[in-house]
């Protein structure tokens, strides 16, 4: 029996990955809630075999928008429920935002619910880049709790890592839990070159670690004079970015880039750095793996389920330029090291984050969810 499931994930949506949808129909059937701004995207009705319905966003009005797509889902549930259409699940791209929706959504369809947790939202480290800010205090206080509601009443939970609930184990007791890495579209990343740079790809700018990284990058520089580090990502306030860079000649800023031009900016690198203070998986890893790139990632929370420290990258301490710097000299110094290890990730990649891997990991989840008494 095919399951049909109700997929709402966030938006604005630039663009759709109709593959994805095309794959996931060889196993289920369903529909898609989301929004964006486009013309194109807001005109579909379907993509392979999934009804598609998007709302409108209005990037200067978010909070609008949210209302509008919250509303739009529960209608969404309430004409499908009348018309008298089953759908057996709920998924939600998150326990925050959609999760929300997909509790209401759920119970209207008569549906069981399993949201994803695609983040950290119990970390102090997410929400350094806010400083001492009313609305962050209030965010670390409110986030939690709307989390730990959606939570308890999911019928199943897809996490990153396995600890990646904790704060909420009396909550969640006795729901289903899968542990998977989420999907990452990798058919497009392969090795290109190397060039003598440090790469890493990201926002924002303390939780990422890159004030870390910086510092690490300057330990070592003048013993590899030939080394360059690039910054890429977006960061609308560049004040402590260029302060931490302070003119460095070898340190620069890439502004973000559309995905297309990602795997040029990936496979062209020497090394791809990921200095996180909090990361629930980190899918530019993956997509570095694939471009069988040399990796150094933090030791904290899911990054270690991506990396395995001296097999397909190094693992250092968070937080510690020097034991990073230590771990970036190895690298520099070794070619032989480099492709080792990036060799090492490539075949990793190839198996255990395959997209088919994915979607076998997937469809058993929501079976178990869906059969679970």
């Amino acid at each position: 029996m095919t399951h049909k499931i109700l997929l709402i994930t966030p938006g604005p949506k630039m663009s759709i990955n109709e593959k994805y949808y095309r794959d996931l129909g060889k196993y289920c059937q369903g529909a898609v809630l989301t929004t964006s701004m486009d013309d194109k995207i807001l005109e579909l009705t379907r993509v392979a075999d999934f009804e598609f319905q998007c709302a409108r966003y209005h990037f200067h009005h978010g909070m609008y928008s949210n209302l509008k797509f919250t509303l739009f889902c529960m209608m969404y549930a309430l004409r499908r429920r009348l018309a008298g259409e089953k759908f057996d699940l709920v998924v939600t791209y998150d326990p925050i935002k959609t999760g929300m929706i997909g509790v209401v959504v759920a119970k209207i369809l008569g549906a069981r619910f399993a949201p994803e947790v695609n983040g950290l939202y119990t970390s102090d480290a997410e929400y350094m880049d806010g400083g001492e800010k009313l609305s962050v205090k209030v965010k670390k206080v409110l986030i939690p709790a709307i989390m730990g509601w959606v939570l308890k009443r999911a019928d199943g939970i897809k996490l990153l890592f396995d600890t990646q609930i904790d704060p909420f184990a009396k909550k969640v007791k006795g729901k289903v839990i899968g542990r998977f890495p989420c999907h990452v579209s990798t058919s497009s990343f392969k090795p290109v070159r190397e060039e003598k740079e440090v790469l890493f790809v990201g926002f924002p700018f303390k939780r990422k670690g890159v004030d870390v990284l910086i510092a690490a990058f300057k330990k070592i520089s003048d013993k590899h004079p030939d080394w360059k580090l690039k910054i890429l990502g977006w960061f609308p306030d560049p004040t402590e970015l260029n302060a931490a860079m302070a003119g460095h000649p070898r340190i620069y800023h890439q502004p973000p880039v559309y995905h297309p031009e990602m795997p040029a900016h990936v496979g062209s690198c020497g090394i791809f750095v990921l200095p996180s203070r909090s990361e629930a998986m980190g899918r530019i890893l993956v997509e570095a793996m694939a471009c069988a790139k040399p990796r150094i990632g933090t030791n904290v929370d899911g990054i270690p389920t991506v990396i395995e420290d001296e097999v397909d990258g190094l693992l250092v301490p968070p937080e510690d330029p020097d034991a990073l710097a230590a771990a970036l000299d190895r690298l520099m110094s070794d070619p032989a090291l480099r492709q080792r290890l990036g060799e090492a990730g490539l075949k990793r990649c190839q198996t255990e984050f395959s997209e088919e891997t994915h979607f076998i990991n997937t469809m058993n989840f929501y079976e178990k969810v869906l059969t679970q008494t």
